[in-house]
């Protein structure tokens, strides 16, 4: 993409799409920028943490890695739900997080704070004060704290096309902007590896059985061929500001945000993982969020309690996928004879894609040429039609088992 329709999905997407606030960043182009027209010093990097009910602890992790002499941007939005009115630990995290260097710049509900005995500045975003609707949640506070980062890489005040969304309870790595330096060519979006640990250990057993759980989603994905074999955790994620722009951001909705955002910015390039570059996660219990890591923890502590296995997806479902996957290649060759197409899968495929209108789709591709018709195909059967797909063979017979015989009988690896 060359750098003019960059600049141009960038715009639209600024002035289309984006939140509100960052109009309250006119007055600080105006103090960055000299009256000669030259600019100050850039941030290299930019990060990106919403933040509900939390400590500072966050930051003097972030002071004590090496990652505190890199010139970068800390992007905090304090926020909460309207449905609480307790306000307190929101105005305490923002003092403390002022008190932990000069403030150089306010306007509105942002304050930009440099941080002592740091290369880093942190830009604060007070949407506690203006309550975020609780439909919204922290997919919002994600979307407002990039739509800031766009804008300032917009105007050049942030150097990388990469945008980093990370979490609170997230400790990084040193090698965390390093890491990307081996990204790919055609990279959208990148990966990072994580594992969660508590010193408390119930809470960490059960973020283990969790962690173990998404391992082996991933890992049946990249068995069956799938696309779509990714981790989808905010805290874990970076990503490149045009493509971000191109699909509209990260969706405002309490809990999935990051699952639809990849899904969406995948289409556009490849997911690079990083393997060898690992985020520590707190493994703790939590309700700030409808579904995620929190609630299935909390879940996963009941069930231990009460002498019951935690569940998961049955292995034959990745089996069914890798079947129905590795008959695609022959798809467009077939398409004027779908019947017998379908009549080669096996019956739990086919009553998986009738619930998936799959007939439907290939009847639109009639005009498409194989290439066009593959892309298309891989577009369609996204990462959210395949757990669609996953569920409805689930519905056949496949319930979940005890997560550890899933493994087990897995015909995968789980790492």
């Amino acid at each position: 993409m060359s750098d003019k329709n960059a600049n141009k999905n960038i715009r639209k997407y600024l002035v289309n799409y984006a939140e509100p606030e960052i109009k309250a960043l006119h007055s600080f182009f105006e103090r960055f920028f000299e009256p000669d027209g030259l600019k100050q010093d850039t941030y290299q990097h930019v990060i990106v943490i919403p933040a509900y009910k939390e400590s500072d602890n966050f930051i003097t992790r972030f002071l004590a890695s090496t990652l505190a002499h890199e010139n970068t941007l800390l992007i905090v939005v304090i926020n909460q739900p309207d449905t609480d009115s307790e306000k307190l630990p929101q105005q305490l995290l923002h003092k403390n997080i002022c008190q932990r260097g000069e403030l150089i710049w306010q306007e509105q509900s942002l304050n930009l704070v440099h941080l002592n005995n740091s290369n880093c500045d942190v830009l604060l975003v007070d949407r506690f004060t203006k309550p975020i609707p609780q439909e919204q949640g922290v997919g919002l506070a994600r979307k407002l704290g990039v739509d800031l980062a766009v804008a300032l890489h917009d105007k050049g005040i942030i150097d990388s096309p990469w945008l980093h969304s990370t979490d609170a309870d997230a400790t990084l790595p040193d090698n965390y902007f390093d890491a990307l330096k081996r990204a790919n060519n055609d990279a959208v979006a990148v990966c990072y590896n994580f594992h969660h640990h508590s010193d408390n250990l119930e809470v960490h057993q059960a973020n283990q059985q969790y962690e173990r759980a998404l391992r082996y989603y991933v890992a049946g994905l990249q068995y069956a061929g799938s696309d779509y074999a990714f981790f989808t955790i905010g805290s874990i994620l970076a990503f490149k500001v045009t493509q971000y722009c191109m699909v509209r951001g990260f969706p405002k909705r309490s809990a999935g945000e990051d699952f639809y955002l990849l899904n969406k910015i995948s289409k556009l390039g490849a997911v690079d993982f990083f393997k060898d570059s690992v985020i520590k996660i707190d493994a703790r219990t939590s309700d700030r969020v409808p579904f995620g890591t929190g609630p299935a923890v909390n879940k996963i502590i009941s069930l231990t309690a009460n002498n019951h296995d935690y569940c998961y997806y049955h292995p034959q479902l990745f089996e069914f996928l890798k079947v129905f996957l590795a008959a695609k290649t022959k798809l467009w060759i077939s398409r004027d004879n779908l019947a017998v197409w379908l009549k080669n899968l096996p019956a739990e495929v086919n009553l998986a894609l009738t619930e998936l209108n799959f007939v439907s789709f290939v009847n639109k591709q009639s005009k498409a040429n194989q290439q066009q018709f593959d892309k298309q195909f891989i577009v369609w059967f996204d990462a959210f039609k395949t757990l669609k797909f996953i569920h409805a063979i689930r519905m056949q017979g496949f319930e979940d088992i005890a997560l550890n015989e899933a493994i087990a009988q897995a015909s995968f690896s789980v790492s």
